[in-house]
């Protein structure tokens, strides 16, 4: 039975996705060229529109990856669903194991959240008729069922993947993994790396179902190098939400075009966002590492440079760096965070030990609260300045100093990932923005660029007298 098959029959995945069928013909489409089977003569155009391929140039057996790009409120989630419940219960790919071997259908989501959305959605597909009874245990990971494949449910690590037999790979929002701060996924590209092995044997698909988002990543080079391209070995289907979704309101596309066009443009018309692109690839970052040094000891020798990132302690984390120069290379002696949610008065009183540590009377850091913050040094014997440049703009001086090697890192992952991390975006009237992405974190790359710019500028005032 084919996948077109099942979910036109009630009594399998029909149910799910409800008798008003009329508004998911254009998925349906694109699952007939994902699984290889005959597309209606009627949907050759949409075919060409969505693909940018010739409808007479497909493979006749399929395609093993596939990579849909649609925006928000498509349904995507739900064909996500559909595809790993099909996966699983009715492709019959479990036949292909060996004796012993436990076969996975593996659904991946950046977060917990989205993970939960997913798995509400396959449970739901498992309450027909004939597929109620298929489901033999739950867990908050996923289902085991009767034929013995496990449906994996799984957010935000990639290490997670690793070792399964996969029958096939669902990836929801694939263009938004390593942006949540509680991801351990550095990208997209290292996701589907760690993915990969696991479907060889089996010969299982790889579905990667997002939104599109920057221009950076295994989805926008995937896009690149297939959409249009009719010898590419993925496909790759490209389309606003509405063509996927004929009943989504015009007038909620048109209320987000006018409130934020570049970012409406992305989720509804699903477009690579032009103004975000990458601050720096990650082995430039890497290479600055020296690896195995954690911290440096303080050294009387030495004139050191403090800056504070700090927070109110709810929600967002805390972090302090300390740095001296050596001739044109700033050394990073020193980095902590403290993880939210945290007593700001005790953070501000282990600061300002750690600083005492390394001589240093005073310290730099952001607005943030500023009297507060000032006044909370101060009881501690620490002055505190207010930097004169905005986040962005130390961002802004720490890259070509980066670029140049005039910086060495200490081995800390955490910092290693927000750097790389790091988005430009560019403003009306041609001004970039350098900061987290959305969900993202940054508090250790700001305290870095803050002490880097302090060393670099204090160094060069001293000199000069």
């Amino acid at each position: 039975m084919n996948i077109i098959e099942a979910i036109k029959d009630e009594n399998l995945l029909g149910s799910f996705l409800g008798a008003d069928t009329e508004s998911w013909w254009n998925w349906f489409a694109a699952l007939r060229v994902l699984y290889g089977l005959k597309l209606n003569r009627n949907r050759r155009g949409l075919l060409a529109s969505c693909t940018g391929r010739n409808p007479h140039k497909l493979p006749d057996d399929g395609f093993n990856t596939a990579l849909f790009l649609t925006g928000r409120r498509s349904g995507k989630s739900r064909i996500a669903a559909v595809i790993a419940s099909y996966e699983a219960a009715l492709a019959g790919r479990e036949s292909r194991l060996s004796t012993g071997e436990r076969g996975v259908v593996a659904v991946c989501a950046p977060t917990k959240y989205q993970a939960r959305v997913v798995k509400d959605y396959i449970r739901g597909c498992f309450t027909s008729p004939m597929l109620s009874g298929e489901v033999t245990q739950e867990t908050q990971e996923g289902f085991t069922l009767a034929n013995g494949v496990r449906i994996a449910v799984l957010a935000g690590d990639w290490r997670t993947i690793r070792g399964y037999t996969l029958l096939a790979a669902i990836v929801d929002e694939a263009a938004f993994f390593g942006y949540d701060a509680e991801s351990k996924v550095k990208s997209d590209t290292e996701l589907i790396r760690a993915i990969k092995p696991g479907l060889a044997t089996v010969g299982g698909k790889l579905i990667a179902i997002s939104s599109p988002y920057a221009r950076k990543g295994w989805c926008f080079k995937t896009y690149q190098r297939n959409f249009g391209n009719n010898e590419g070995k993925t496909l790759v289907w490209n389309c606003p939400s509405k063509t996927m979704n004929p009943k989504l309101p015009q007038s909620v596309i048109d209320e987000a075009l006018a409130e934020d066009l570049a970012s409406a443009k992305a989720e509804y018309l699903g477009e690579f966002r032009d103004d975000v692109s990458l601050f720096l690839p990650r082995e430039v970052v890497a290479k600055l590492v020296v690896p195995g040094r954690y911290e440096l000891l303080p050294n009387q020798k030495h004139r050191y440079f403090g800056f504070a990132d700090l927070s109110g302690g709810r929600s967002d984390d805390a972090a302090l760096a300390i740095a001296h120069r050596e001739s044109r290379v700033v050394v990073l002696d020193y980095l902590r965070v403290w993880k939210a949610p945290f007593n700001p008065q005790l953070v501000v009183l282990e600061m300002a030990r750690d600083l005492k540590r390394f001589g240093l009377p005073r310290v730099t850091g952001d607005n943030y609260a500023a009297e507060f913050v000032n006044r909370a040094f101060r009881m501690e014997g620490i002055n505190y300045f207010k930097s004169e440049k905005a986040k962005s703009e130390l961002y802004g001086e720490l890259l070509p100093r980066l670029c140049s090697g005039e910086i060495e890192l200490l081995d800390n992952e955490k910092l290693i990932s927000q750097i790389a991390g790091l988005e430009r975006r560019t403003r009306s009237g041609g001004r970039d923005i350098i900061d987290h992405p959305p969900n993202g974190h940054d508090d250790l790359a700001n305290a870095v660029a803050g002490v880097a710019e302090q060393a670099f500028r204090k160094h060069l005032v001293i000199g000069s007298l």
